[in-house]
């Protein structure tokens, strides 16, 4: 059998003639084995290679077994570890088998006895470590599926949304330009690349509830009625709806939600005002008020950019905050 396919084992033990021994009997048995007289000298072999087994005798000079166990744990868990002691102390051996090791080995011990029980050790690894590829194996297929069914989803989605914008002339195209906006305003203001697609996602999913307003109310051409526009601001606590039981998380949800709050308060649906407003949702805010501006409407014409910024401006501080409007006037102007 060669060296790369025989289990490599690493005796640590302070007693010359327990580990020799022990490597000979090792290496007659066919296995491949080297030793070290303490945890430096242990450690240093360890990381030269790697060790399917380390017996580790407690009573090492200088580092303590125990302390090597524990390093071993930590930096090589795929190496098992039995230990060796002179104390005969059945407490001491469960303890040491409910902490990880594969066995406890009761000094002196007979060559023969010692082979069977690291056999059994290395059998159990194997298995352990076979459980725990497949186990691996298995999760990388869940999170592979659950990748391609919210991919799946989310294209369902968004091609719902451009269905319903497609319906309307005067708001085709909308979420995608308040999507974009959005994500450009986030990461002008330095976001973080995850946070950045949380709000570029909402910004294309923000107007999903609208598939639950009335067509007529949503194309009238003159002013809503009162309950007309309580009709209309249901749609972000119906996207809420529509989202929550989803794959997307939580916080881009409540950014759909919360998108129509206004920063000084008396917003829908909550009445929230400043930081209780999710940071995404104040984005949006800014972005999704900027491009009805700037588009037409039944009832108006659109504004151009400087006179949709100038109303911005105005409502800045009562309808949104303050430095997005600011960021977004940075990008207008970059752009015009």
């Amino acid at each position: 059998m060669s060296d790369k396919l025989r289990p490599r084992i690493l005796v640590v033990d302070g007693d010359a003639s327990v580990r020799n021994s022990l490597v000979r009997a090792l290496g007659d048995a066919g296995w491949a084995a080297e030793s070290a007289a303490d945890g430096p000298s242990a450690l240093a072999a360890l990381a030269r290679r790697g060790f399917a087994l380390a017996v580790i005798d407690l009573d090492l000079p200088g580092m303590t077994g125990r302390e090597l166990a524990t390093v071993i744990a930590e930096r090589w868990p795929e190496t098992a570890v039995v230990i060796a002691s002179r104390v005969a102390d059945p407490t001491a051996a469960v303890g040491w088998v409910q902490a990880g090791a594969y066995d406890y080995l009761t000094k002196p011990f007979g060559l023969g006895e010692a082979l069977a029980r690291l056999a059994r050790a290395l059998e159990r690894r194997r298995e352990l470590l076979a459980t725990r590829r497949q186990q691996q194996q298995l999760e990388a297929g869940v999170r592979n599926q659950a990748r391609v069914t919210r991919r799946l989803f989310l294209g369902a989605i968004k091609s719902l949304s451009s269905a319903l914008e497609a319906k309307d002339d005067y708001t085709k195209g909308h979420s995608q330009r308040v999507s974009r906006m959005a994500g450009e305003i986030a990461q002008a203001l330095g976001v973080g690349r995850e946070e950045a697609r949380r709000i570029r996602l909402a910004g294309r999913l923000h107007d999903i509830g609208k598939i639950g307003v009335r067509e007529e109310v949503l194309s009238k051409p003159g002013p809503l009625t009162e309950a007309e526009f309580r009709h209309v601001q249901c749609h972000s606590a119906v996207g809420e709806r529509i989202l929550a039981p989803t794959l997307i998380d939580a916080e881009t949800v409540r950014m759909v939600r919360h998108h129509h709050e206004r920063y000084g308060g008396g917003g829908y649906p909550d009445g929230l005002s400043g930081s209780e407003i999710p940071f995404g949702a104040r984005v949006l805010a800014v972005a999704d008020a900027f491009d009805a501006l700037t588009s037409d409407r039944p009832y108006r014409a659109r504004l151009s950019g400087d006179e949709a910024m100038a109303v911005m401006r105005e409502g800045a501080g009562a309808q949104w905050q303050p430095t997005l409007v600011e960021a977004l006037a940075q990008r207008v102007s970059g752009r015009g």
